[in-house]
């Protein structure tokens, strides 16, 4: 699990979040305020206003596990989802986000992954 995963601010713009997304590596925002997790975002319409909040397009499918389930049902959940993240809360607080690379085998951060 990445105990420190990248996230953005809950006030960031569409445009802020097309940014991210720009990177190939980023799949999925997530938006927090403070450490208190607000959502992810995993897709930006392309009608969307730039100034518009990124928030205002949390998707509610999101996969979110809670750091005491057990890692069977945590990795159960990862295989069902095409993105291969899987957010990680302690009540409503972001602790960490598990990743898995694009061959499917590694997680994210581990040495010779490919994000």
């Amino acid at each position: 699990m990445l105990r420190k995963p990248k996230t953005l601010a809950a006030d960031a713009t569409v445009a802020d979040a097309r940014s991210a997304f720009a990177n190939q590596s980023v799949q999925m925002l997530l938006l927090v305020e403070d450490t208190r997790f607000r959502g992810a975002v995993t897709a930006i319409p392309e009608d969307a206003a730039p100034d518009a909040p990124a928030v205002g397009f949390v998707d509610p499918s999101a996969p979110v596990v809670t750091q005491d389930q057990p890692v069977s049902e945590a990795l159960a959940g990862l295989e069902r989802r095409a993105s291969g993240r899987l957010v990680v809360l302690d009540g409503d607080e972001l602790v960490g986000l598990v990743c898995l690379a694009k061959d499917g085998l590694t997680f994210c951060g581990t040495p010779g992954s490919t994000s």
